[in-house]
């Protein structure tokens, strides 16, 4: 077979059922295999950095990997970005780009990105961790093999550049899956397991708290974990990145500590009362760590958990680390035979979460989801939102003021169905992630969270969504201007301010010139039949949601701890 055969059908047996793929000459090799191979859907979107936001949706979705195609140069630069948000966040990406033939390079041939032209190699190393060439066709099964362990293994993205002659190459061998073994190393440190038996069971530090970062669920640790805290009543908090690894409605779920965090989790951790943190699956990065509080540091002993060695310790020293994968960790103490001093420990964690239930509402300013303001206050639109979609649904979230009032108010009610750049932040990535993510899991009900801001950067998608009848739901919080932005602003000048401002654009005339419907909502009484108009479309639909920009986002811990740290300004 063909090149662009063998490649699509190996991709598709590792997990890669949609190709996302911006449309050009240097890949129109893979127009044949695209349209015959059978098991694959193959989404041409409005724009390259659209195909890499689906892949790194469609991979976080599944759990798998998630394809994206382009031509090189200036094909795979509008693709940079997108890439370097996927490996911030540990997403398995890959990204195949057409080159010119190799009798091109360096001759000043159109589009030529090669090493010895542009070097979209060198362009993208520092985005994926792995970015190779196929310069022959004996290469190619050695280089795909490669880029499918290490995405699976380092959870960063690859790039595999396929010169077009290269592409229509004949390749005498046949795709072949990878050891399970090897996609999912079942890896465990036996001593430090031990160690951190020992430190669980010590009597003297029996107040225990897990934070759960994203590696929990990329591992597959979720039911491990839930099934150590219920057995021994731990309580879980989450970063961000892992919010509803533990439902947000479970007992022992304290929420999201950190950047949009919760009051319950952010108290608990804080309290100094906390003997053993676990940290799990989470590098501890500034806006998982309050602006690196020490406040959160416990008593006695700060444990992390990760596959990953270089993650564990980049903020503090710790005191123990178990390089293992989380799952089996959590497996074998869920498991345990005998842990009484862990058991009998319950007491003191429940009086633990006891105290701080105390303290008042396990959220901040609970009273705003109650706001009959006009226009509508932020916290009162999430709450509705939340109200009206299935507690299965999924919520693709986008970056600036609209991230924090959904991490606040919108609880996850089932893991693995929170998805947002969290590390990067890239504003507009929403819409394309989350066509990614409702390809992945299509049986759930997709609520896209966006702003007016970030909209205008990657709304186009909706084109996308349209013409294949993907049912997602777009919230668009419209505060008409660049919310988070306009707060600091607000501080500055007059002038400074309207620089903010996005004026005059319909929004609902614009999603069905995409071919999507939707309707304009200006009073909270009115989302709750929007909603239900819009899960009950066969096409995107989006909600304009008019809401007020003055009302200050539900991070006042952050914003504390941000005037503490030297490099504030």
């Amino acid at each position: 077979m063909v090149v662009t055969e063998y490649l699509i059908r190996m991709l598709r047996d590792h997990g890669a059922r949609h190709i996302f793929i911006g449309l050009g000459a240097l890949n129109d090799p893979f127009m044949s295999p695209l349209s015959t191979v059978d098991g694959v859907g193959t989404i041409v979107t409005a724009f390259e950095g659209g195909a890499a936001y689906m892949a790194d949706g469609y991979a976080r979705a599944s759990g798998g990997i998630g394809l994206c195609l382009g031509i090189g140069g200036p094909g795979v630069l509008n693709m940079t970005t997108a890439l370097a948000g996927a490996k911030t966040d540990r997403s398995s990406v890959i990204v195949i780009s057409g080159e010119v033939p190799r009798s091109w390079a360096g001759m000043g041939g159109f589009q030529d990105a090669t090493e010895a032209a542009l070097d979209d190699l060198d362009v993208l190393r520092p985005v994926t961790g792995m970015s190779l060439s196929m310069s022959s066709r004996q290469v190619v099964p050695q280089h795909v093999r490669r880029a499918i362990v290490h995405v699976m293994s380092e959870r960063t993205p690859a790039h595999l550049s396929v010169p077009r002659d290269v592409q229509q190459a004949e390749l005498d061998a046949e795709p072949r899956r990878l050891p399970e073994s090897l996609l999912h190393p079942r890896t465990l440190d036996e001593h430090a397991l031990q160690e951190l038996i020992a430190v669980l069971e010590d009597p003297d530090g029996q107040r225990i708290v897990v934070l759960a970062g994203p590696g929990v669920q990329q591992s597959g640790a979720t039911d491990q974990l839930r099934a150590f805290a219920e057995r021994f009543d731990v309580p879980v908090a989450t970063t961000l990145s892992g919010k509803g690894t533990l439902p947000e409605t479970h007992p022992l779920a304290l929420g999201v500590f950190g950047y949009g965090g919760s009051r319950r989790a952010i108290d608990t951790i804080r309290s100094g009362n906390v003997d053993v943190l676990v940290v799990v699956g989470s590098g501890l990065s500034q806006r998982d760590t309050l602006q690196w509080d020490p406040a959160m540091l416990p008593s006695r002993t700060l444990v992390q958990i990760d596959s990953h060695p270089t993650l564990i310790s980049r903020s503090w020293p710790v005191d123990l680390a178990v390089v293992s994968n989380p799952a089996e960790v959590f497996r074998r103490l869920s498991t345990l035979r005998e842990a009484p001093v862990l058991a009998a420990g319950r007491g003191a964690r429940t009086a633990l979460l006891h105290h701080v239930s105390a303290g008042g509402d396990a959220r901040y300013r609970t009273e705003d989801t109650r706001s009959e303001a006009i226009p509508m206050h932020p916290a009162r639109v999430v709450a509705e939102l939340r109200a009206a979609f299935p507690d299965d649904a999924a919520l693709c979230v986008d970056s600036g003021a609209h991230r924090a009032w959904f991490a606040e108010y919108w609880d996850t009610r089932q893991p693995g169905t929170h998805f947002s750049l969290t590390n990067l932040g890239p504003m507009g990535g929403a819409v394309p992630l989350g066509i990614g993510a409702k390809l992945a899991q299509p049986q759930r009900p997709m609520l896209i969270a966006t702003g007016d801001g970030c909209l205008l950067m990657h709304g186009m998608e909706l084109h996308t969504a349209s013409r294949e009848q993907i049912p997602v739901v777009v919230a668009v919080m419209n505060n008409r201007s660049y919310g988070n932005i306009w707060f600091r602003a607000s501080k500055i000048s007059p002038r400074a301010e309207r620089l903010t401002d996005i004026p005059g654009i319909d929004w609902v005339g614009f999603a069905r010139s995409m071919g999507a419907d939707g309707e304009r909502v200006e009073q909270p009484a009115q989302i709750p039949a929007a909603v239900a108009r819009g899960l009950a479309a066969s096409r995107p639909y989006l909600l304009d949601l008019i809401i007020d920009k003055t009302y200050p986002t539900p991070v006042g811990v952050w914003r504390e701890r941000q005037q503490q740290w030297e490099d504030n300004d």
